[in-house]
């Protein structure tokens, strides 16, 4: 047996954490299908660019309060079945979509699967978190966390480029198929690591968020997706404003930028050994999605194009060590430590897809581009704060369990 792993997961073999990885990708792509096509959504159901943003924000809104509902259900209960339910859901409800007839049902419907989605990333998360031995946590989460990313370049490319060869209706066909398929692998996996659960206890919410440095990482995640949220949403309307014009492959296109951050997930810990540990590496990331928001202001393409790749670095340097961190430094309730991060990390992504389109609409894309600016200066200013707590036993280094 290799040094690090546990029983289970020799016994989990290849097929499963395909499953798992799987089921993560199209999970993710779910929810950001249709950002690349918002300029298309607003003509075919004739409505405005904030409205079609909130095709985005209607998925974002659930994700950022059920997580934590689902965070004490998964402390008392088994993950695997919730794992299966909600992709059951997804599938169902994102095949759907296309047959809307207005789009009030449309949001009706994103709002659904913004309630679906949090159980599959909230149950993915600590089934994981869950199985893997002390000394692997970090690596596998940081390994779930780059499959993250990919779901998130691959649902708006994907979305982008079948939208332009064949129409903006069969990338949602043909996400919903996947999505069924990965509900039907899922009834493959082993049972849970777990044998013991916890009652459900409201009272372990307060408990959990007033452990030293959890807080604040929890903020700093909120701050940085709250920028990464409005740029790519504001993305497809600010090309329609320069030279070239929008169309959804190239809008697609513009979001390569995103397997800068499978590289930053998968070099994060590297990096962070070097820093002198997480919170340093937190630091440095927010300081990078302040050189993105500036980037993505100037008026060109290309602009836009490499503010994507650099946003995208800074962003997933950090998000990547944070759950590893968080999971290292509570023992017994991963559960709810997982739903209140994907709850703060998703109600910084909601607030980030409306109301920087808000101000776009009200006062010009120089104001919008100034709210992503100021947001993630904040971000960096939180985190600062975070270099001065100790997480995991040694914020300001790597853990013995990660040095092994």
């Amino acid at each position: 047996m290799n040094q690090g792993r546990t029983a289970w997961e020799e016994e989990m073999g290849i097929w499963a954490l395909l499953v798992l990885y799987a089921a993560t990708v199209c999970g993710i792509s779910s929810i950001y299908a249709p950002q690349p096509l918002l300029p298309l959504l607003a003509e075919a159901y004739g409505v405005s660019q904030s409205t079609a943003s909130l095709s985005v924000t209607a998925t974002m809104l659930p994700l950022g309060i059920a997580p934590l509902a689902y965070g004490f259900f998964l402390d008392a209960t088994p993950a695997r079945p919730l794992i299966g339910l909600s992709l059951g859901l997804l599938s169902v409800t994102t095949a759907c979509l296309p047959l809307c007839p207005d789009f009030e049902l449309f949001l009706a419907l994103r709002v659904v699967q913004g309630l679906a989605v949090p159980a599959l990333l909230t149950s993915l998360m600590t089934y994981l978190a869950t199985a893997a031995s002390p000394g692997a946590l970090r690596r596998v989460m940081a390994a779930y966390i780059a499959v993250t990313v990919f779901g998130g370049f691959f649902g708006r490319f994907f979305s982008g480029l079948v939208a332009n060869a064949l129409g903006w209706h069969i990338p949602f066909y043909c996400l919903g198929g996947t999505l069924f398929v990965c509900a039907l692998a899922c009834l493959t996996l082993p049972r849970d690591a777990r044998s013991a659960f916890l009652p459900i206890r409201l009272g372990d919410a307060p408990q959990v968020l007033g452990k030293p440095g959890f807080l604040t990482t929890y903020a700093v995640v909120a701050l940085l997706f709250f920028v990464f949220s409005g740029m790519l949403n504001l993305l497809p309307f600010r090309l329609a404003e320069l030279s070239g014009g929008y169309s959804p492959l190239r809008a697609g296109a513009m979001y390569c930028g995103y397997l800068m951050g499978i590289i930053a997930c998968l070099t994060s810990h590297r990096l962070s050994r070097r820093l002198g540990g997480p919170a340093r590496t937190m630091i440095l990331g927010a300081g990078v999605v302040i050189g993105a928001a500036g980037l993505f202001s100037l008026p060109a393409p290309e602009a836009i194009f490499a503010s994507v790749f650099v946003l995208c670095s800074g962003m997933f340097m950090a998000h990547s060590v944070a759950p590893g961190v968080l999971n290292s430094a509570e023992a017994e309730h991963k559960g709810l430590v997982n739903g209140l991060y994907i709850s703060f990390y998703y109600s910084g992504g909601a607030l980030g897809t409306y109301l920087p389109g808000l101000v776009l609409s009200h006062f010009g894309f120089p104001a919008a581009a100034a709210t992503l600016v100021a947001a993630a200066v904040l971000g960096m200013l939180v985190a600062f704060s975070l270099g001065r707590v100790a997480l995991a036993g040694g914020g300001h280094g790597p853990s013995r369990t990660e040095e092994a």
